[in-house]
Formats: structure tokens, C-alpha cells, sequence
């Protein structure tokens, strides 16, 4: 498939916290979009051409850019391996999306590390303590509690910051870690088994060591604990065998 280049491979967004959420959120319909168009063309120059062009149904030339740059960032620009994008294919084929929710559960917050730090420092220990409700304040507080080792916050507007909070919360909302339109509560998303040994695959491929997969912090994206871990990677090592 002539599509990803021989960069290497970053798995993970480190540095500056940046805006993106306050622009566009989840885009889950959107991403759907381009999997099944890319697995259509097998090349992205003509993959996002065509979202460009006729795919994208929102009007604006400029809004369709904007939502193709967000795609990029999110499952592209890091550079996967084919394998990687081989699976969202064919989640973003069934006619149930919780493999696919799940999947950019993952890997949206890697990408867009503020997501993923205010589900490790807010989601999670929200969870542990059995406090369901999330507010706009938590991630206000998260934001002035990030400062000094993010001063860039700071270069946000207040409407800037205002959408990105908001933006946060809808994202995690559609990719199931949250309920709720207005008042928003932690949810347990579903999590097929196809989506862990998507994980587990890429833990590996990461480089992590076998013995420290089932504690990497990554899992807690679906607030699961290394037992539940465990369990998926014995399921996943007997597939393994089978196969």
C-alpha cells in the first residue's frame, strides 16, 4: 500500500499543550470518513483530495481544510505503521462504532497529550473515589493547575480556553469515557476484544517490555486496572498461538 513514508514513527505528542479541541472536537463521523476513503484509494495525497473535494459534507471549503489537518495530526502526521491504520479500517467498517470509539480513545489522547493528561490527573482519580460528575471547572482547574510547565496556556484567549474546555469534554463524551450532553458523568466505555489486542499490539510495538504492558498508563484511558489488563493479554498470547 503506497501511503505512509519510512519516517520513524512517534508514538506519542510531547511539549506544548495546543488548541486543537477548541476548534474541532471528536470529528468522529469525520474520521470514520477518511478510513473508508483511504481504504478506498490506498494513498493519502488522494484520500484527503477526495475529503477535500466531495467527501466532507460541510460546506466551507476552509471548515473541511481545518478537519482534514485535525485528522492528519490525529492518525497520520506521527507516522503509524500500516498495520495501524489496517485496523481502524475495519472498525470504522462494522455497523457498530465501539470499536472504533474505542480505538481513537486511545490514540487521539496520545496524540493530543492535554487530553490524555487530564484523563490521567481528572478522569481517573475522579473514578477511583467513585465521583461520577465532571465539570467545565474541573478542566478549568486542570488548565491553571498546567501552567507552569505549560505556560502556553496562557497564550490562549479566554474564548480560545473556553472552547477548548468544552471541546475536551464533548470529545471524550463521543468516544464513550463520558455521558451526557449538559452535565457530564464518567461512563465505563465498551471495549471489544479486538480493541485490546489493538493496544497490546501497539504497547509492543512501542517497545515496551512484556512484563510492564498490563501497568502502562494507557489502559486508564478505559479506566481499566492492570488486572483487567492481564486478562486481555492472556486472551490476546492464547490468539496468538491459535493463529
Amino acid at each position: 500500500m503506497a501511503s505512509l513514508s519510512e519516517q520513524e514513527t512517534r508514538w506519542r505528542t510531547v511539549g506544548p499543550y495546543v488548541s486543537t479541541l477548541a476548534s474541532k472536537a471528536a470529528l468522529l463521523e469525520e474520521i470514520r470518513l477518511f478510513l473508508v476513503t483511504y481504504d478506498h484509494y490506498h494513498a493519502l495525497d488522494l484520500t484527503f483530495k477526495a475529503l477535500l473535494d466531495t467527501v466532507l459534507p460541510q460546506r466551507s471549503r476552509t471548515t473541511r481544510s481545518i478537519i482534514v489537518k485535525i485528522i492528519k495530526s490525529r492518525l497520520v502526521d506521527w507516522n503509524p505503521p500500516d498495520w495501524v491504520l489496517q485496523d481502524l479500517i475495519s472498525f470504522a467498517r462494522e455497523p457498530n462504532l465501539d470499536a472504533l470509539r474505542a480505538a481513537l480513545l486511545l490514540h487521539v489522547p496520545r496524540q493530543d497529550h492535554v487530553l490524555y493528561d487530564f484523563v490521567q490527573q481528572i478522569i481517573v482519580p475522579h473514578y477511583e473515589k467513585g465521583e461520577s460528575r465532571v465539570f467545565l471547572s474541573d478542566v478549568q482547574t486542570f488548565l491553571d493547575a498546567s501552567l507552569e510547565e505549560h505556560p502556553e496556556i496562557l497564550q490562549w484567549s479566554f474564548e480560545t480556553r473556553l472552547r477548548q474546555v468544552r471541546g475536551l469534554l464533548a470529545t471524550l463524551r463521543d468516544y464513550g469515557l463520558l455521558k451526557g450532553d449538559v452535565n457530564k458523568s464518567i461512563a465505563l466505555p465498551a471495549i471489544p476484544y479486538k480493541v485490546i489486542y489493538h493496544l497490546i499490539r501497539l504497547l509492543k510495538a512501542e517497545g515496551v517490555p512484556q512484563e510492564q504492558i498490563a501497568y502502562h498508563p494507557d489502559w486508564q484511558l478505559w479506566l481499566w486496572q492492570p488486572a483487567q489488563a492481564k486478562a486481555g493479554i492472556t486472551a490476546f498470547l492464547k490468539q496468538e498461538q491459535i493463529a
